[in-house]
């Protein structure tokens, strides 16, 4: 494609939870009443929320359902999807340069590609950081993208059968995380609930044969939160079983488990590391400006430091907290509201109008606890000088609310109002889990 068009292109590489918000409002606002086009370009044809893997990768959540299609969510909603994996970028020439795309069976469905930008926005996410632990990337599993989720959703199956069928009691089903973030914490949660779920449906599996321990190299699990918060959250964890091992730095991984730097050794039939965050190695060869975690460097307006016409959100980027303040997490909500933000200053660019530096509203955290349990943190909604924790079902149901919003976002009231009308109906007729 070249660059040769009437409207303003906006490129926007990255369909995450920014990336889509990002197009969608975009695309109703500009794409939608020809105004500017809009393009949002991802190698996966569909999106799923990244803080609900840990759900995918139990079977709780079902990718078929609830996955949006970028074709006919662009469609409906005034942006163009293109298919495709970014592969470089010509400042000078004001292209992305994307990979062929291969098929299924590993047929070539087309040839690398070029897209002309006025703007481009970079919203390409992260991934989990091992550290250069010898031996992570070799025996660990990671929860990066749904096909993560959705391989390590079949190892629990396949395990589960396996030690199940041996009919011996003492047989146990060992499962090692590395990391006590909200990732650790809730999939471990979330591995629980589902081994108890499926002894109810019937399988040979029980309970007691699960031994889960999440190693944390800090002295407590959820360190960014309060400690009553992680208090209460080692505690649930405890009484389902879980162990939890602060103060623990992984110092090998290998076939059978985890070699601490302490010389204790964890066993783990499963191995999954869900600590440290990082962006991928490859953008650093995008001639931008990153840190030592590959994220992009960006100024108070989310330009990246070496082009202006190049915008960075999300988890790949590395935002300042003010001007001269620390680097704002790779957390969703900074994410959401950076989207939000970088719309309207995008929407006010194009019409030649001043924009105002990215303010950041810390809302708070929610962690989930399984089915029936979250705790958190919502301290910025009552009040910035006020502490207010909830913990709980009634925190499990702020909890859930998270996702409706983001759905919100991306489809409407209206359409996120039927899409949970039309959850709730599912799990009455279908079983709570994927078990196939």
């Amino acid at each position: 494609m070249s660059t040769s068009t009437a409207l303003h292109r906006i490129v926007i590489v990255g369909g995450g939870a920014g990336g889509l918000e990002l197009a969608t409002r975009l695309g109703r606002q500009l794409g939608g009443r020809r105004q500017a086009q809009i393009i949002l370009v991802d190698g996966s044809p569909t999106h799923i929320w990244k803080p609900l893997l840990h759900e995918v990768a139990t079977g709780a959540l079902n990718t078929g359902e609830d996955e949006v299609n970028y074709f006919g969510h662009g469609y409906r909603n005034g942006y163009q999807f293109e298919f495709g994996w970014l592969q470089g970028v010509d400042r000078e020439r004001k292209t992305i340069a994307l990979a062929p795309v291969q098929g299924a069976n590993g047929e070539q469905l087309t040839g690398a590609r070029e897209i002309g930008y006025d703007t481009l926005v970079l919203a390409l996410g992260a991934i989990a950081n091992d550290f250069g632990t010898p031996g992570a990337r070799e025996h660990c599993m990671f929860l990066n993208t749904p096909g993560d989720a959705e391989q390590l959703r079949r190892r629990i199956l396949d395990l589960s059968f396996a030690v199940g069928a041996t009919g011996n009691g003492a047989s146990k089903l060992t499962i090692g995380i590395v990391g006590g973030g909200a990732t650790g914490v809730e999939l471990a949660a979330e591995i629980d609930h589902t081994i108890r779920e499926m002894h109810n449906y019937g399988a040979n599996l029980n309970p007691a044969q699960l031994e889960i321990t999440i190693i944390e190299g800090a002295n407590r699990i959820l360190s960014g939160a309060p400690e009553s918060l992680s208090a209460y959250a080692n505690e649930a964890l405890v009484q389902r079983g879980i162990m939890v091992a602060c103060n623990s730095r992984v110092a090998a991984v290998t076939p059978e488990g985890f070699a601490l730097a302490d010389g204790q050794q964890i066993p783990g039939m499963i191995r999954v590391w869900a600590a440290g965050v990082k962006a991928a190695d490859w953008l650093t060869t995008l001639g931008l400006h990153t840190n030592r975690n590959n994220q992009i460097e960006v100024t108070t307006t989310l330009q990246t430091l070496t082009d202006p016409a190049i915008f960075a959100i999300g988890d790949c980027a590395s935002a300042p907290d003010g001007e001269g303040g620390p680097q704002l997490p790779a957390t969703a909500q900074v994410a959401h509201q950076q989207a939000s933000w970088l719309a309207d200053a995008l929407i006010r660019k194009l019409r030649q109008q001043p924009i105002t530096p990215f303010v950041f509203k810390p809302q708070g955290m929610m962690v989930s606890l399984g089915k029936h349990a979250a705790v958190g943190s919502l301290a910025a909604i009552v009040g910035p000088k006020r502490n207010y924790y909830v913990e709980g079902r009634g925190a499990k149901l702020i909890y859930a609310s998270l996702y409706r919003l983001h759905q919100a976002a991306v489809h409407g009231w209206v359409l996120a109002g039927l899409l949970w009308i039309g959850d709730k109906l599912r799990r009455v007729a279908r079983p709570s889990l994927k078990l196939h």
